[in-house]
Protein backbone atom coordinates (compact mmCIF):
# COMPACT_ATOMS: atom_id res chain seq x y z
CA UNK A 1 0.00 0.00 0.00
CA UNK A 2 2.87 2.33 0.93
CA UNK A 3 4.48 1.91 -2.42
CA UNK A 4 1.20 2.32 -4.42
CA UNK A 5 0.92 5.58 -2.63
CA UNK A 6 3.97 6.72 -3.47
CA UNK A 7 3.70 5.70 -6.70
CA UNK A 8 0.80 7.51 -7.34
CA UNK A 9 2.25 10.74 -6.10
CA UNK A 10 5.25 10.23 -8.01
CA UNK A 11 2.84 10.42 -10.92
CA UNK A 12 1.25 13.23 -9.55
CA UNK A 13 4.25 15.60 -9.25
CA UNK A 14 5.60 14.37 -12.51
CA UNK A 15 1.93 15.45 -14.54
CA UNK A 16 1.75 18.78 -12.54
CA UNK A 17 5.08 19.98 -13.83
CA UNK A 18 4.64 18.48 -16.97
CA UNK A 19 0.66 21.22 -16.69
CA UNK A 20 2.93 23.80 -15.39
CA UNK A 21 5.33 23.92 -18.30
CA UNK A 22 3.07 23.36 -20.70
CA UNK A 23 1.25 26.25 -19.48
CA UNK A 24 4.35 27.93 -19.92
CA UNK A 25 5.20 27.34 -22.87
CA UNK A 26 1.65 28.09 -24.17
CA UNK A 27 1.36 31.08 -22.92
CA UNK A 28 5.05 32.07 -23.99
CA UNK A 29 3.76 30.44 -27.70
CA UNK A 30 0.74 32.81 -27.58
CA UNK A 31 3.12 35.87 -26.91
CA UNK A 32 5.60 35.02 -29.61
CA UNK A 33 2.56 34.75 -32.04
CA UNK A 34 1.66 38.63 -31.31
CA UNK A 35 5.48 39.20 -31.26
CA UNK A 36 5.73 37.42 -34.41
CA UNK A 37 3.05 39.42 -35.96
CA UNK A 38 4.14 42.70 -35.04
CA UNK A 39 7.77 42.21 -36.74
CA UNK A 40 6.44 40.92 -40.15
CA UNK A 41 4.45 44.69 -40.29
CA UNK A 42 1.16 43.36 -39.00
CA UNK A 43 -0.06 45.21 -35.68
CA UNK A 44 -1.12 42.47 -33.33
CA UNK A 45 -1.64 43.35 -29.36
CA UNK A 46 -3.38 42.12 -26.85
CA UNK A 47 -4.01 43.61 -22.81
CA UNK A 48 -3.16 40.54 -21.18
CA UNK A 49 -2.54 36.37 -21.48
CA UNK A 50 -3.64 34.02 -19.06
CA UNK A 51 -3.30 30.46 -18.96
CA UNK A 52 -5.89 28.29 -16.87
CA UNK A 53 -7.91 24.85 -16.57
CA UNK A 54 -5.82 22.72 -14.50
CA UNK A 55 -5.31 19.76 -14.06
CA UNK A 56 -7.00 18.39 -17.93
CA UNK A 57 -7.06 21.33 -19.89
CA UNK A 58 -5.13 24.43 -21.06
CA UNK A 59 -7.58 27.62 -21.13
CA UNK A 60 -5.61 30.54 -22.53
CA UNK A 61 -7.70 33.92 -22.46
CA UNK A 62 -6.75 37.05 -24.55
CA UNK A 63 -7.45 39.97 -23.18
CA UNK A 64 -8.45 42.77 -26.14
CA UNK A 65 -6.94 40.99 -29.00
CA UNK A 66 -6.61 43.48 -31.86
CA UNK A 67 -5.17 42.10 -35.14
CA UNK A 68 -4.59 44.83 -38.40
CA UNK A 69 -3.05 44.48 -41.75
CA UNK A 70 -1.66 48.02 -42.27
CA UNK A 71 -1.16 47.14 -46.20
CA UNK A 72 -5.03 46.37 -46.43
CA UNK A 73 -6.35 48.27 -44.00
CA UNK A 74 -8.36 44.96 -42.70
CA UNK A 75 -8.61 44.69 -38.85
CA UNK A 76 -10.39 42.89 -36.81
CA UNK A 77 -10.80 43.58 -32.67
CA UNK A 78 -12.85 41.86 -29.70
CA UNK A 79 -13.17 42.04 -25.64
CA UNK A 80 -11.68 38.62 -25.73
CA UNK A 81 -10.68 35.83 -27.08
CA UNK A 82 -10.40 31.86 -25.71
CA UNK A 83 -8.83 28.54 -26.71
CA UNK A 84 -8.93 25.83 -24.53
CA UNK A 85 -7.40 22.48 -25.06
CA UNK A 86 -7.31 19.07 -23.65
CA UNK A 87 -4.05 18.89 -21.99
CA UNK A 88 -3.21 15.30 -23.58
CA UNK A 89 -4.60 16.79 -27.06
CA UNK A 90 -2.79 20.15 -27.55
CA UNK A 91 -2.94 19.63 -31.22
CA UNK A 92 -6.77 20.23 -31.02
CA UNK A 93 -8.39 23.65 -30.12
CA UNK A 94 -11.48 24.90 -29.45
CA UNK A 95 -12.16 28.77 -29.60
CA UNK A 96 -14.48 30.62 -28.07
CA UNK A 97 -15.64 33.88 -29.70
CA UNK A 98 -16.91 36.83 -27.30
CA UNK A 99 -20.18 38.27 -27.99
CA UNK A 100 -19.69 41.26 -30.07
CA UNK A 101 -16.93 41.58 -32.55
CA UNK A 102 -15.96 44.55 -34.41
CA UNK A 103 -14.08 43.87 -38.24
CA UNK A 104 -12.79 46.93 -39.56
CA UNK A 105 -11.54 48.14 -43.25
CA UNK A 106 -10.75 51.68 -44.98
CA UNK A 107 -14.62 51.54 -46.28
CA UNK A 108 -16.78 50.59 -42.78
CA UNK A 109 -16.89 49.34 -39.82
CA UNK A 110 -18.78 46.31 -38.86
CA UNK A 111 -20.03 44.97 -35.31
CA UNK A 112 -21.02 41.11 -35.27
CA UNK A 113 -23.07 39.84 -32.97
CA UNK A 114 -24.00 36.28 -31.79
CA UNK A 115 -25.47 34.68 -28.47
CA UNK A 116 -23.10 31.43 -29.51
CA UNK A 117 -19.94 31.20 -31.49
CA UNK A 118 -17.14 28.81 -31.30
CA UNK A 119 -14.74 26.84 -33.73
CA UNK A 120 -12.58 23.82 -33.32
CA UNK A 121 -9.66 23.55 -35.27
CA UNK A 122 -6.98 20.55 -35.87
CA UNK A 123 -3.73 20.69 -36.78
CA UNK A 124 -1.28 17.93 -37.78
CA UNK A 125 1.00 16.99 -34.84
CA UNK A 126 4.79 18.37 -36.02
CA UNK A 127 6.80 21.24 -36.40
CA UNK A 128 4.87 23.15 -38.89
CA UNK A 129 1.42 22.18 -37.66
CA UNK A 130 -0.53 21.80 -40.70
CA UNK A 131 -4.39 22.84 -40.51
CA UNK A 132 -5.92 19.81 -40.94
CA UNK A 133 -9.57 20.24 -40.15
CA UNK A 134 -11.88 23.74 -38.72
CA UNK A 135 -15.38 23.89 -37.57
CA UNK A 136 -17.53 27.10 -36.63
CA UNK A 137 -21.03 26.55 -35.05
CA UNK A 138 -22.97 29.92 -34.59
CA UNK A 139 -26.35 31.31 -33.09
CA UNK A 140 -28.13 34.31 -33.86
CA UNK A 141 -25.53 36.00 -35.93
CA UNK A 142 -25.83 39.52 -36.60
CA UNK A 143 -24.03 42.05 -38.22
CA UNK A 144 -24.64 45.80 -38.40
CA UNK A 145 -22.35 48.13 -40.65
CA UNK A 146 -21.65 51.56 -40.48
CA UNK A 147 -22.53 51.88 -43.79
CA UNK A 148 -26.11 51.38 -42.82
CA UNK A 149 -26.53 47.56 -43.81
CA UNK A 150 -27.54 44.76 -41.50
CA UNK A 151 -27.35 40.86 -42.06
CA UNK A 152 -28.46 37.97 -39.65
CA UNK A 153 -28.98 34.48 -39.28
CA UNK A 154 -30.61 32.17 -37.37
CA UNK A 155 -27.60 29.64 -37.04
CA UNK A 156 -24.35 29.66 -39.07
CA UNK A 157 -22.22 25.96 -39.41
CA UNK A 158 -18.87 26.25 -41.46
CA UNK A 159 -16.44 23.67 -41.87
CA UNK A 160 -13.38 22.29 -43.50
CA UNK A 161 -11.07 19.48 -44.03
CA UNK A 162 -7.63 18.71 -45.74
CA UNK A 163 -8.27 17.13 -49.46
CA UNK A 164 -5.15 14.14 -49.21
CA UNK A 165 -5.74 13.48 -52.68
CA UNK A 166 -4.72 17.40 -53.70
CA UNK A 167 -2.01 19.73 -52.71
CA UNK A 168 -2.84 22.06 -50.75
CA UNK A 169 -6.46 21.90 -51.25
CA UNK A 170 -8.99 21.77 -48.36
CA UNK A 171 -13.04 21.63 -48.65
CA UNK A 172 -15.45 23.89 -47.51
CA UNK A 173 -18.91 23.23 -46.10
CA UNK A 174 -21.20 26.04 -45.62
CA UNK A 175 -24.88 26.42 -44.41
CA UNK A 176 -26.98 29.30 -42.59
CA UNK A 177 -30.34 28.64 -41.66
CA UNK A 178 -32.97 31.61 -41.86
CA UNK A 179 -31.10 34.07 -43.47
CA UNK A 180 -32.44 37.42 -43.20
CA UNK A 181 -31.18 40.44 -45.94
CA UNK A 182 -30.75 43.99 -45.06
CA UNK A 183 -33.97 45.34 -45.04
CA UNK A 184 -33.66 47.93 -47.76
CA UNK A 185 -32.93 44.64 -50.06
CA UNK A 186 -36.70 42.78 -48.85
CA UNK A 187 -37.74 46.05 -50.04
CA UNK A 188 -37.00 45.90 -53.51
CA UNK A 189 -37.56 42.39 -53.80
CA UNK A 190 -42.01 43.19 -53.10
CA UNK A 191 -42.44 39.26 -54.35
CA UNK A 192 -40.69 37.41 -51.58
CA UNK A 193 -40.40 36.69 -48.34
CA UNK A 194 -37.92 38.73 -45.86
CA UNK A 195 -35.99 35.81 -44.76
CA UNK A 196 -34.07 33.54 -46.83
CA UNK A 197 -34.98 29.65 -45.77
CA UNK A 198 -31.58 28.15 -46.22
CA UNK A 199 -28.05 29.03 -48.28
CA UNK A 200 -25.40 25.96 -48.88
CA UNK A 201 -22.15 25.83 -50.48
CA UNK A 202 -19.79 22.40 -50.76
CA UNK A 203 -16.73 23.72 -52.38
CA UNK A 204 -12.92 22.92 -52.94
CA UNK A 205 -10.14 25.52 -52.06
CA UNK A 206 -6.79 25.49 -53.58
CA UNK A 207 -3.72 27.55 -51.85
CA UNK A 208 -0.14 28.77 -53.00
CA UNK A 209 1.54 26.89 -50.08
CA UNK A 210 -0.04 24.79 -46.95
CA UNK A 211 -1.62 26.84 -44.22
CA UNK A 212 0.45 26.48 -41.28
CA UNK A 213 2.45 28.35 -38.47
CA UNK A 214 4.67 29.74 -41.31
CA UNK A 215 1.87 30.87 -43.28
CA UNK A 216 2.43 34.44 -42.30
CA UNK A 217 5.91 34.26 -43.95
CA UNK A 218 4.43 32.18 -47.23
CA UNK A 219 1.17 33.71 -47.57
CA UNK A 220 -0.70 31.47 -48.77
CA UNK A 221 -2.89 32.68 -52.12
CA UNK A 222 -6.36 31.18 -53.30
CA UNK A 223 -4.99 29.63 -56.87
CA UNK A 224 -8.36 27.85 -57.28
CA UNK A 225 -12.18 27.51 -56.52
CA UNK A 226 -14.35 24.94 -57.30
CA UNK A 227 -17.76 24.81 -56.61
CA UNK A 228 -18.99 21.64 -56.25
CA UNK A 229 -22.58 22.44 -55.56
CA UNK A 230 -24.16 25.80 -54.16
CA UNK A 231 -27.66 26.59 -53.00
CA UNK A 232 -30.47 28.31 -51.65
CA UNK A 233 -33.77 29.29 -51.51
CA UNK A 234 -35.80 32.38 -50.86
CA UNK A 235 -39.42 31.94 -50.94
CA UNK A 236 -40.24 31.01 -54.80
CA UNK A 237 -36.72 31.62 -55.68
CA UNK A 238 -34.41 28.84 -55.70
CA UNK A 239 -31.11 28.71 -57.26
CA UNK A 240 -28.34 26.13 -57.61
CA UNK A 241 -24.44 26.18 -58.96
CA UNK A 242 -21.28 24.57 -59.82
CA UNK A 243 -18.21 25.05 -60.97
CA UNK A 244 -14.29 25.96 -61.48
CA UNK A 245 -12.10 28.64 -61.31
CA UNK A 246 -8.66 29.46 -61.65
CA UNK A 247 -7.16 32.93 -59.72
CA UNK A 248 -4.10 34.29 -62.46
CA UNK A 249 -2.87 37.43 -60.65
CA UNK A 250 -5.43 37.82 -58.15
CA UNK A 251 -8.52 37.14 -60.77
CA UNK A 252 -10.38 34.73 -61.06
CA UNK A 253 -10.80 33.12 -64.78
CA UNK A 254 -13.26 30.40 -65.40
CA UNK A 255 -17.24 29.79 -65.22
CA UNK A 256 -19.55 28.75 -62.92
CA UNK A 257 -23.09 27.27 -64.50
CA UNK A 258 -26.25 28.20 -62.76
CA UNK A 259 -29.56 27.32 -62.50
CA UNK A 260 -32.69 29.49 -61.32
CA UNK A 261 -35.77 28.55 -60.77
CA UNK A 262 -38.45 31.61 -60.50
CA UNK A 263 -35.96 34.18 -62.27
CA UNK A 264 -37.86 36.94 -62.87
CA UNK A 265 -37.76 38.24 -59.67
CA UNK A 266 -33.98 38.76 -60.37
CA UNK A 267 -34.68 41.25 -63.38
CA UNK A 268 -36.53 42.77 -60.52
CA UNK A 269 -33.39 42.59 -58.39
CA UNK A 270 -31.21 44.23 -61.01
CA UNK A 271 -33.25 47.14 -61.90
CA UNK A 272 -34.74 47.85 -58.15
CA UNK A 273 -30.59 47.99 -57.52
CA UNK A 274 -29.46 50.00 -60.79
CA UNK A 275 -27.60 46.71 -61.51
CA UNK A 276 -29.32 47.60 -64.68
CA UNK A 277 -31.37 50.04 -66.15
CA UNK A 278 -35.38 50.38 -66.49
CA UNK A 279 -34.80 50.76 -70.56
CA UNK A 280 -33.18 47.22 -70.94
CA UNK A 281 -35.32 45.65 -68.75
CA UNK A 282 -37.75 44.40 -71.27
CA UNK A 283 -34.86 43.25 -73.32
CA UNK A 284 -33.14 41.09 -70.65
CA UNK A 285 -36.52 39.11 -69.39
CA UNK A 286 -36.80 38.50 -73.47
CA UNK A 287 -33.08 36.99 -73.42
CA UNK A 288 -33.70 35.28 -70.33
CA UNK A 289 -36.47 33.65 -71.43
CA UNK A 290 -35.35 32.30 -74.09
CA UNK A 291 -32.17 30.77 -72.85
CA UNK A 292 -34.87 29.17 -69.83
CA UNK A 293 -37.39 27.35 -72.95
CA UNK A 294 -33.99 26.41 -74.12
CA UNK A 295 -33.69 24.64 -71.04
CA UNK A 296 -37.20 22.80 -71.24
CA UNK A 297 -39.15 24.50 -68.59
CA UNK A 298 -39.52 28.19 -69.02
CA UNK A 299 -39.33 28.51 -65.22
CA UNK A 300 -35.94 27.72 -64.88
CA UNK A 301 -32.89 29.77 -66.27
CA UNK A 302 -29.82 28.08 -66.53
CA UNK A 303 -26.62 30.21 -67.62
CA UNK A 304 -23.25 30.45 -67.33
CA UNK A 305 -21.30 33.03 -65.06
CA UNK A 306 -17.97 33.88 -67.07
CA UNK A 307 -14.90 35.14 -65.52
CA UNK A 308 -12.85 36.32 -68.09
CA UNK A 309 -9.88 39.11 -68.51
CA UNK A 310 -11.11 40.88 -65.18
CA UNK A 311 -14.32 40.91 -66.27
CA UNK A 312 -17.31 39.14 -65.40
CA UNK A 313 -20.63 38.16 -67.40
CA UNK A 314 -23.89 36.60 -66.93
CA UNK A 315 -24.40 34.49 -70.15
CA UNK A 316 -24.58 37.61 -72.84
CA UNK A 317 -24.77 39.94 -70.52
CA UNK A 318 -21.82 41.71 -68.70
CA UNK A 319 -21.53 42.13 -65.08
CA UNK A 320 -19.07 44.73 -64.74
CA UNK A 321 -15.35 44.11 -63.09
CA UNK A 322 -14.68 40.88 -61.81
CA UNK A 323 -13.76 40.57 -58.09
CA UNK A 324 -10.56 40.14 -56.82
CA UNK A 325 -9.54 37.50 -54.53
CA UNK A 326 -5.97 38.93 -52.92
Amino acid sequence: MRALIWITATLALLYSGYWFIGRGAMQSGAQAFFDNAASQGYVAENNGLAVQGFPSRFDLTVTGPRLADPRSGLEWQAPFMQLLTLSYTPWHMIAAFPPTQTIRSPAEEITLGSTRLQASLIVTPGTALTLDRTTLVGSDISAVSTLGWTLAAESLRFATRTDPTRTNTHEIGVEVTRLTPDPALATLMPNLPPVIDFARLDAYATFSSPIDRFAGETRPQLTAFSIREGAFTWGTLQASAKGDLRVVAGLPEGRIDLSVRGWRDLVSLAVNTGAIQPGIAATATNLMEAFAKASGDADVLEMPLVFAGGRMSLGPLPLGPAPRFN
